[in-house]
């Protein structure tokens, strides 16, 4: 079905919306992705700046099988004052 749909996309040259929850189905099929939660856009963007570039770390975490390994960090700025994330 998927090769269908990717093929019907290209054959047609229009936008489709597809909506799943198929993380390798949205890298496969798209060339937009939108990652949603709680109904507000946290990235828009191609397959490949998902991959590389996650603008948050629910993107980070959510995208990707298996996921992304996230490690607690402290850093400092030059004025000294750390922060924890």
């Amino acid at each position: 079905m998927c090769t269908e749909i990717k093929q019907l996309h290209l054959n047609l040259g229009t936008t489709i919306v597809y909506v799943t929850h198929d993380q390798v189905e949205a890298m496969t099929l798209a060339t937009v992705i939108a990652v949603l939660r709680d109904g507000s856009i946290q990235q828009l963007g191609t397959p490949g700046k998902f991959y590389n570039r996650p603008t948050n770390i629910f993107v980070a975490d959510f995208m990707g099988s298996p996921s992304m390994n996230l490690v607690p960090v402290e850093f400092a700025t030059n004025g000294g004052a750390s922060d924890t994330r």
